[in-house]
């Protein structure tokens, strides 16, 4: 009986919010402003060929050994900001800021710049954006902390199947 009344309360409590949500539209998004890099909640995700692995241990022992070394380069544009026509400038601690442009679809954006020529997909919810990196950006930021003692490029092709990162961004409010 117990069980019963309890259940009847989680299907009236889930019912009752789907019927709230499910009635309000999506707000348009709203990109222009300030955005910092939010590190912690920057994420990488690599699926590896385990049959590769098994025959290259020493290839996977690196790619675990540096996956937070390439996750921190993903800290990198520290800062976008995006003003009221469709530009973006993405803000590096190392070089120069690298000016692109926008084009924003329901909540989702796909902002294009010298790094990223192709583009770049993005979403945001008006607090925080996500940008979803390309395998091939990656592999780039891969290949650019191998040295010359470190298993070459092409077993990292061979290793990684799915290579995909997220990079968090919070809006920044301004003090009235």
């Amino acid at each position: 009986m117990k069980l019963n009344r309890f259940l009847t309360v989680v299907a009236l409590a889930v019912l009752s919010i789907s019927l709230t949500s499910c009635n309000k539209e999506q707000a348009p998004i709203v990109l222009t402003g300030s955005w910092k890099i939010d590190t912690a909640g920057t994420a990488l995700g690599i699926v590896y060929n385990q049959v590769y692995a098994d025959e290259n241990p020493v290839v996977l022992q690196f790619l675990k050994d540096n996956k937070e070394k390439v996750r921190k380069l993903l800290f990198n544009p520290e800062k976008l900001i995006f003003n009221e026509t469709d530009a973006v400038t993405f803000n590096y601690t190392s070089s120069e800021p690298i000016v692109g442009t926008y084009v924003k679809s329901d909540f989702y954006f796909t902002v294009k710049n010298s790094v990223f020529p192709n583009g770049i997909n993005g979403a945001s919810d008006n607090v925080y954006i996500e940008l979803y990196y390309p395998k091939t950006y990656l592999m780039d930021l891969l290949f650019s902390i191998l040295t010359e003692n470190d298993p070459p490029e092409s077993a990292f092709i061979a290793l990684i199947d799915k290579f995909e990162a997220i990079g968090l961004y919070k809006k920044m409010v301004t003090p009235l």
